[in-house]
């Protein structure tokens, strides 16, 4: 089952609130075949309990939930190093780390255009991204698709 940006995003606004159990965090969904994945973190990192909460929390909501009924199976992890930047919280914890970002429309059919940086400023709309060359640039975080920490190898 694919999923749209838009029913990835609900499904994210609905289930973070009720995985605010200790500290969790849950940082991105993904979906294969009739799998949810849940991505979820913690400052201090996440321990066997933790997930087995969260499948818990989650787990009698796909059975009856009409978004994610079709799935037939959870999954619960960290989402490690290349995880996905999609909050002002997220950019804050990698504040001084090198980023790639994807900015584009909601139109699933564009190709977004790509920006890379370091994160030096973040605020509750934008992230201020240090280019090359000693640009910056400011970035609304309603425009990024995606976005993860630059990795280099």
């Amino acid at each position: 089952i694919d999923m749209t940006t838009t029913e990835k995003n609900s499904i994210i606004e609905m289930l973070a609130p009720m995985l605010d159990i200790d500290g969790i965090e849950l940082v991105d969904v993904e979906t294969h075949e009739q799998t949810l994945r849940l991505l979820i973190h913690k400052e201090g990192g996440l321990s066997v309990a933790d997930c087995q909460a969260v499948n818990h929390v989650v787990h009698p909501i796909l059975e009856v939930h009409e978004h994610l009924a079709n799935y037939a199976q959870l999954e619960v992890a960290s989402p490690g190093i290349d995880r996905p930047l999609r909050t002002a919280k997220d950019f804050r914890r990698n504040c001084g780390r090198t980023v790639q970002i994807e900015v584009g429309s909601e139109s699933e059919n564009e190709h977004g255009s790509h920006v890379q940086g370091t994160v030096v400023e973040v605020h509750p709309e934008r992230v201020v991204l240090a280019q090359t060359g000693g640009n910056s640039i400011s970035v609304q975080l309603s425009q990024i698709r995606k976005a993860h920490i630059h990795l280099k190898w």
